[in-house]
């Protein structure tokens, strides 16, 4: 049974004055500004809201526009008092009240985590109330934001079994598992290159979205476009462009590229840093996020150089899947060049990276490109191993990049090999 105590909990686990947090995703706002401000002599404060109010992720309140150095107090409830008060109208129930100061530009913020397990459409109403001498009776009132815990990400198929090289003379050089309508998991037979890459297939209004090419050895080309043609004959077209991009530029990634370069309709995305930061249209890389559209399926795409120079991660909000190519995956997390060139400095970075983006993010799966541990934890299959009748499930979790952050910051400067459950930081160089 949800309480008000309950409720109550991520707000009150730490009050931070300081900058308004990052805008919230386009896609998927669970904010509402109900208004109801009232102006004192620094005139109407202003409160924002952010966060998805996903399962454990973070969510700020950030309050400026107010009088400095004030004695201040956020409100909250489960439900709406909209009740007259001081001039205005106090908008939550009060079931929550926290005294804080407004420092000396007029803005305080509070950071904290949505509980776990909160039922879709649960509500929380907050507003702030300052101590303003121009205020109708010595206060003054923010804007009242309203919260309402949105549904789950939508559940994908996964197949029982994925193929891992057992029966190479009826094995298919890929298998195709479409994850839903618009998502498909392509995964290369083990059969035809020890590396058993994943490749996915994204598709919006607008184009369509490659993210690697394989390993080679495979007809990558005549694969990809029998599932463009069921997805148009599924969505009444007659044809949608094709960009094909990469993870990073590892061979096992890009091998099949040349099938499709110089093809109609299909634009093919260069390896370089350089390559990749143009067109995505990156301005300060690997600092900033970006954003694809696909045509009504925004990406956003993360810059995660360390395991390769040119490496990204796309995150999807359709989907809340964070595809993380051979940065985090279940085996073994190669960092080439850890101090010798400076990689494992990068990897932290890029990890930290990954892990701030998602702070206020649904993430259904995170996916990487490769499988190489057994289903028995901290066990793995010797690198190259064609066949893997045990193999971990390819789809990790929000937990196990929380869990590789603090491993690989923990490592500081001195970056060594760790055997966890699900994969195996292997630095070397």
């Amino acid at each position: 049974m949800l309480t008000r105590t309950a409720m109550a909990a991520w707000l009150l686990l730490s009050a931070l004055s300081g900058a308004r947090a990052a805008a919230q995703s386009p896609c998927c706002d669970p904010w509402t500004d109900l208004g109801q401000s009232l102006a004192g002599a620094a005139g109407a404060p202003y409160l924002e809201a952010t966060g998805s109010l996903a399962d454990g992720t973070q969510v700020t309140l950030s309050l400026e526009e107010a009088a400095p150095s004030a004695p201040a107090w956020f409100v909250a409830g489960l439900t709406s008092l909209d009740a007259a008060f001081k001039g205005g109208v106090l908008v939550p129930a009060l079931d929550v009240l926290v005294p804080l100061v407004t420092d000396a530009a007029g803005r305080l913020s509070l950071v904290g985590s949505w509980p776990l397990g909160l039922p879709t459409g649960t509500t929380l109403f907050t507003q702030c109330w300052v101590q303003d001498a121009g205020g109708p009776a010595g206060f003054a009132a923010s804007n009242a934001q309203l919260g309402t815990t949105p549904p789950a990400p939508p559940a994908g198929q996964f197949p029982a079994d994925w193929i891992y090289g057992g029966n190479c003379a009826g094995e298919p050089q890929l298998q195709v598992q479409p994850y839903d309508t618009n998502t498909w998991i392509l995964r290369q037979s083990k059969c035809t290159n020890f590396e058993g890459p994943f490749v996915f297939l994204l598709f919006g209004q607008d184009k369509a979205l490659l993210l690697d090419t394989g390993a080679g050895n495979i007809d990558i080309d005549g694969t990809v476009t029998a599932v463009i043609g069921e997805w148009l004959a599924a969505h009444g077209k007659s044809s949608i462009p094709l960009v094909v991009a990469h993870t990073h530029a590892h061979g096992d990634h890009v091998a099949g590229d040349p099938q499709f370069t110089g093809k109609p309709n299909t634009t093919v995305v260069g390896h370089s840093t350089q390559e990749v930061t143009d067109f995505f249209g990156f301005q300060d890389w690997p600092n900033d996020i970006v954003q694809f559209d696909l045509g009504g399926r925004v990406l956003d795409v993360v810059a995660i150089p360390g395991h390769q120079a040119a490496h990204i991660a796309l995150y999807d909000h359709e989907t809340a899947l964070l595809l993380t190519g051979d940065t985090l995956y279940p085996g073994f997390l190669f960092i080439s060049g850890a101090v010798s060139q400076g990689n494992f400095a990068k990897y932290q970075a890029s990890i930290q990276r990954l892990v701030d983006f998602i702070a206020d993010k649904p993430v259904a799966w995170v996916f990487g490109c490769h499988v190489e541990m057994k289903n028995t934890p901290g066990e793995s299959y010797p690198y190259g191993t064609k066949n893997q009748p045990l193999e971990h499930d390819p789809q990790l979790t929000r937990e196990h990049l929380l869990e590789l952050n603090a491993a690989v910051q923990a490592m500081g400067s001195s970056p060594h090999v760790e055997v966890h459950d699900d994969f195996i930081i292997q630095p070397s160089g």
